[in-house]
């Protein structure tokens, strides 16, 4: 009979079997607990690749802004809002339609790379480009053919061709034009599961703030991508070449600037002007005795005083003036 158990013990014995032990259950509840790869959402950038990316476009950036605020004559401000990595198709139905779409060649890679303008920013940049105020559309729409001729000349070619240089210390990328679109769902440059990483672009001119976004599929830049890090940007930044520097001088020097002297100024009515005739004579504001302003493109760089030398009229440098305007005496 001592075979037989007891109820109290059969229920003990239960009670053990459905109670899983402690000390080897815990490893398992931790191994499913850690987090499961998202296949809706692949990670093919890595945080490094997304540092040298953003490395590269705000050295874009400051430069695009440079070259267009002078190209404009309004201070342009561009900078790296963001960076991210996401599907293709989530990228495509964030756009808004109409947009201005610019498709370009990565040579020698084989893919393409976008751009991506609003209307109203592209609007007010061609605005500018033909002398107007740039002040924004007040409703948005998409671009006439010859204001997509001027943006497309004017500035997706500057655009390209700065974002060529970002890229020459990753390597020898030239990004060219290929065609513009205005609807987003016309992209078709990669599948809508492709990566692609998304460089947005904070922008400023007068009164609007709006953004530029770059868009660049993972498949384009697989080729390269291992190149895509920070040691190896950091060890492509070579000692600059003398030669390379003793040519850069060369052009400086050998470079053409217009240098012009102002005798003076003064005002006349239009009828005066049309009754001028030979041997007439206008009056300036400024006496014989009075230095003349020798002007280098727009800017007042020196002071002098007329003269001949033998039949040719000339001017001697007395000072050179500061950037305030002040005078430097020689």
């Amino acid at each position: 009979m001592h075979d037989i158990l007891s109820q109290e013990e059969i229920d003990l014995l239960i009670k053990a079997a459905s109670t899983p032990d402690s000390d080897e259950e815990e490893p398992l509840l931790e191994e499913e607990s850690d987090p499961l790869y998202d296949f809706s959402k692949p990670d093919k950038f890595s945080k490094e690749h997304l540092r040298a990316l953003q490395r590269i476009h705000e050295h874009f950036s400051r430069t695009y802004a440079g070259l267009m605020s002078a190209k404009l004559g309004n201070r342009v401000e561009l900078r790296v809002h963001s960076i991210e990595q996401l599907s293709f198709g989530d990228f495509v139905r964030s756009l808004p339609n109409p947009s201005v779409f610019s498709v370009l060649q990565v040579q020698p890679l084989e893919g393409y790379a976008i751009v991506q303008l609003t209307p109203d920013v592209a609007f007010l940049l061609h605005d500018r480009l033909c002398g107007g105020d740039g002040v924004p559309l007040e409703r948005t729409r998409g671009l006439t053919e010859i204001e997509t001729a001027v943006v497309k000349k004017q500035v997706i070619s500057v655009f390209s061709s700065l974002l060529s240089d970002a890229w020459q210390e990753i390597g020898a990328l030239k990004f060219e034009l290929d065609y513009m679109e205005s609807n987003p769902q016309f992209l078709q440059v990669a599948s809508d599961q492709d990566v692609v990483a998304l460089i947005t672009l904070s922008f400023k001119l007068n009164d609007l703030e709006d953004m530029i976004s770059i868009c660049l599929p993972h498949r384009t830049l697989e080729p390269i991508i291992k190149d895509l890090t920070q040691i190896r940007m950091f060890e492509s930044l070579k000692q600059p070449d003398p030669a390379q520097i003793e040519l850069l001088k060369q052009k400086v020097r050998s470079a053409i600037i217009p240098v012009e002297v102002e005798l003076g100024q003064t005002h006349v009515s239009v009828q005066d002007l049309l009754d001028l005739a030979e041997g007439d004579v206008i009056p300036l504001d400024r006496k014989k005795n009075q230095t003349l302003d020798v002007k280098v493109g727009s800017l007042t760089k020196f002071k002098g005083t007329p003269g001949k030398l033998g039949s040719n009229l000339g001017v001697v440098i007395t000072s050179v003036c500061e950037p305030e305007g002040g005078v430097l005496d020689e």
